[in-house]
């Protein structure tokens, strides 16, 4: 059951990321971009369980060594995006 949910890890850091190149393209809408807020929001409410169940997985031993090195691969990865549209956000917003 494990290397399911590894799988779908992985899977899931890749929807993750090409969601967030869609959502960053978008443009404004009507009244103060709310759309956009929106798919932000829910972007990041899909981010942090899909975290969680990255850092569980992570060290358990019943994935084999292929499987775990490739999901700590897309912890580190997801992690990395995660902080990259953080530092964008704080840097459009700075201004």
């Amino acid at each position: 059951m494990s290397k399911f949910f590894a799988v779908f890890h992985v899977i899931a850091v890749l929807a993750l990321a090409l969601s967030a190149v869609f959502i960053w393209r978008l443009r404004c809408e009507s009244f103060g971009c709310m759309g956009v807020g929106v798919a932000w929001f829910a972007w990041g409410l899909a981010f942090f369980p899909v975290l969680a169940i990255g850092g569980a997985l992570c060290s358990r031993s019943s994935l084999g060594v292929r499987l775990r090195k490739l999901t700590r691969l897309a912890v580190w990865a997801q992690v990395v995006l995660g902080l990259v549209l953080l530092g964008a956000w704080v840097c459009k917003n700075a201004v």
